[in-house]
């Protein structure tokens, strides 16, 4: 497993904690955690994929935004997902989900995480199933 950055112990540990398979990858001067087998929820294509990260330059009081997924995913039912793009990252097409938070759910400085945010992420992929 790559670790080309170190996280914050919290991060490591609530990783670790959640049994994932991790990295810590620098591409282009970009930091990114991706979780390798990240489970996706019955109703996609696949049962899991690759979910990829940025971390921003001023992480954990700048957020963390969107999600990466390869291989890319889709519904079963064929209905399409919104606010999709392509991108290049470790020399694969990775799907860019345009996600975000919002007033409703700010990031919260001093509570919110990598981990947090994968939770988040758990969450777009249930309510994409849902629309």
């Amino acid at each position: 497993m790559r670790r080309d950055f170190q996280l914050s112990e919290d991060d490591r540990d609530c990783l670790e904690a959640g049994g994932h398979a991790w990295e810590a990858v620098i591409e282009g001067q970009v930091k990114w955690i991706i979780i390798r087998g990240y489970p996706i929820p019955s109703g996609y294509t696949v049962d899991k994929a690759d979910a990829a990260v940025r971390i921003p330059p001023g992480y954990p009081d700048d957020q963390i935004d969107m999600v990466y997924f390869h291989p890319p995913l889709a519904i079963k039912s064929g209905k399409p997902i919104a606010r999709l793009t392509p991108h290049p990252l470790e020399g694969k097409s990775y799907q860019q989900w345009s996600r975000h938070r919002t007033g409703l759910n700010p990031w919260r400085l001093g509570l919110d995480n990598v981990c947090s945010h994968y939770l988040q992420v758990s969450d777009w992929l249930q309510r994409e199933l849902s629309k």
